[in-house]
C-alpha cells in the first residue's frame, strides 16, 4: 500500500470517528435536556458506532418527550 493511500485511509477513519462521536454528543445533549440520562442508556449510545443508527437516534432524542420514551423505542 502507498503512502498517500494509507494516509488517506487514517484521514477517513478519522473523520468517520469525528462524525459518530459528534452525532453521540448531540444525542446526549438533547436527552440531557429531558433531565439525567442514566448509566445504561449511556452506555448504549457510546456503544453505537453505526452512524445511520445514531442519526436515527437522534431524531428520536430530538422527538422524545422523556429519556424513558427514547429508551423504549430505540432497539436494544
Amino acid at each position: 500500500m502507498k503512502m498517500e493511500e494509507r494516509e488517506r485511509i487514517i484521514r477517513d477513519e478519522g473523520k468517520q470517528i469525528g462524525i459518530i462521536n459528534g452525532k453521540i454528543e448531540s444525542v446526549l445533549e438533547l436527552l440531557e435536556d429531558k433531565g439525567e440520562v442514566p448509566e445504561k442508556v449511556k452506555a448504549e449510545i457510546f456503544a453505537e458506532t453505526d452512524p445511520e443508527v445514531l442519526k436515527k437516534w437522534l431524531r428520536l432524542a430530538a422527538k422524545s418527550e422523556t429519556i424513558e420514551e427514547f429508551w423504549k423505542e430505540i432497539d436494544h
